[in-house]
């Protein structure tokens, strides 16, 4: 006679399978901007610019069939996009079966249904200010003594991380990125005394020694480190953190973050798609992190945010990243971010905040940065 299943995976397929019903049946919000799109036979092509008619790069564009995401793809430097549509969902459009979202952060996401071919080929997105942290009021966080009761938490976690690919501990990785940074005078107001602001055309890099040296320091002195910083007003104490926002993100599908980490299955709202994951420190006498993973029904990890916790000086420093969905395959991604944002409050009166978006990740073997092909507008084509 069988053995009967242990009650944590019973709970966990209680909790799975309404997540699928849920996103099988998610209801399709349907905007203004379908007609505009050119949909050319197995492809959709479009543009995608702001309020201000410039163009909106790194943008996410999703093909969703039935509620799921079929096919995806970024915008690149001039804002356009172009969408394979899968051979089983050819010519549907007559009965509304597909739909398109865009949406990249700071703007207003956009989703509706695709009707017909256009005359434009363009969607607009709404600008929406990004809250920083001091201007938010977020409720009490529960009490972080370990893993919740049955261990959903930890059990959800596991599976996730199981799905997206490891092995960079021997790959170089680069991408470019388009950085944005703002600087906010505490209690002056969101936009007021912004420096910097615009959008800059850069490009990153690491390599294995380098997650390896940060993923050391982790396990020895935790997520931050105490460093001497200076500005015109002088030198003061600060913190070097972990750079969880880019290269360093796969930390958050490693063993090691596991280890380091408690997790709580967060209640939620009947019909959400998403599993809320809360996750906090179980070394707290070294600098550590606080935040949550949302886990999608597909069980991969979609967004990570969290906040550091050191001591003296306490800069409210924390961050969030996005991760691209699964591919037509189903195969999972890299945990390397499409977009990211980080904070930091030093000596109480101003908050920097760097956003970030990240073109196609490039993975190469050995302890190098890969060599980056030319982008639109330099000579070459985009990355693939």
């Amino acid at each position: 006679m069988c053995s009967p299943l242990p009650r944590y995976f019973v709970s966990l397929t209680r909790l799975i399978i309404p997540l699928l019903l849920g996103l099988l049946l998610l209801p399709l919000s349907v905007g203004g901007w379908g007609s505009e799109v050119d949909w050319r036979g197995d492809e959709l092509t479009g543009e995608v610019l702001d309020t201000d008619g410039r163009p909106v790069s790194a943008a996410s564009v999703q093909l969703l069939a039935q509620g799921r995401v079929v096919a995806s793809t970024p915008t690149g430097q001039d804002g356009r996009f172009s969408v394979m549509v899968p051979v089983r969902w050819q010519g549907r459009l007559a009965d509304h079966a597909l739909a398109l979202r865009v949406e990249r952060m700071g703007y207003d996401p956009l989703e509706w249904t695709v009707s017909g071919a256009g005359d434009q080929g363009t969607v607009t997105l709404i600008p929406r200010p990004i809250p920083l942290p001091g201007f938010q009021v977020e409720g009490e966080r529960p009490t972080c003594e370990g893993d919740d009761e049955e261990g959903l938490g930890r059990v959800l976690w596991e599976v996730a991380r199981a799905k997206h690919p490891g092995g960079l501990d021997t790959l170089g990785v680069a991408t470019y990125t388009r950085v944005q940074v703002d600087t906010l005078r505490m209690n002056s107001g969101l936009g007021e005394d912004g420096e910097g602001g615009i959008l800059a055309p850069g490009q990153r890099g690491s390599s294995p020694l380098l997650r390896l040296g940060w993923e050391r320091r982790i396990d020895r002195e935790g997520y931050a480190f105490p460093v001497r910083r200076t500005d015109r007003s002088g030198s003061f104490s600060s913190w070097s953190y972990a750079p969880l926002d880019a290269d360093l993100a796969p930390h958050f599908g490693l063993e090691s973050f596991g280890n380091n980490h408690y997790f709580q299955l967060l209640p939620q709202a009947s019909g959400e798609e998403v599993a809320l994951v809360r996750f906090c420190g179980r070394h707290q006498e070294h600098p550590h992190l606080d935040g949550r993973l949302e886990i999608g029904a597909d069980t991969l990890i979609r967004a990570v945010e969290w906040r550091f916790l050191t001591p003296e000086p306490q800069e409210e420093a924390g961050g969030r990243a996005v991760f691209p969905p699964g591919d037509l395959a189903g195969e999972a991604p890299v945990l390397l971010p499409m977009e990211s944002e980080v904070w930091v409050t030093q000596r109480d009166t101003r908050t920097i905040r760097r956003a970030q978006w990240f073109e196609e990740w490039v993975l190469a073997p050995g302890d190098s940065v890969p060599f980056l092909p030319r982008r639109a507008g330099e000579g070459g084509a985009p990355p693939n």
